[in-house]
């Protein structure tokens, strides 16, 4: 199951290094799925941590869980909300 959320991890990087490039506007619901993958993922890798021998595992951290699921929410929100606004800005 760590291996899984790993893996989610580097797919997660390149989603936010497309919605950054492109931008998203927050008007239109298919935006905020953007948002609800990003705390997803951050949700699961919140549960991550190595163990006394070194070994990635599990642990139940609900609350380590739940803040690192909406960091990641909010940079995916933030920078492609961002990125719109200036491209609508400086129209380049």
């Amino acid at each position: 199951m760590a291996i899984i959320i790993l893996a989610n991890f580097f797919v997660f990087l390149v989603v936010v290094a497309i919605t950054i490039f492109i931008g998203l506007d927050l008007k239109k619901w298919p935006s905020w799925l953007y948002g609800l993958y990003g705390f997803l993922s951050g949700f699961l890798f919140g549960f991550l941590e190595f163990n006394d021998n070194g070994i990635l595992g599990l642990s139940m951290n609900l609350t380590g869980s739940l803040q690192v699921g909406a960091i990641f929410a909010f940079l995916i929100m933030w920078g492609g909300a961002t990125t719109r606004w200036k491209k609508q800005r400086f129209k380049y």
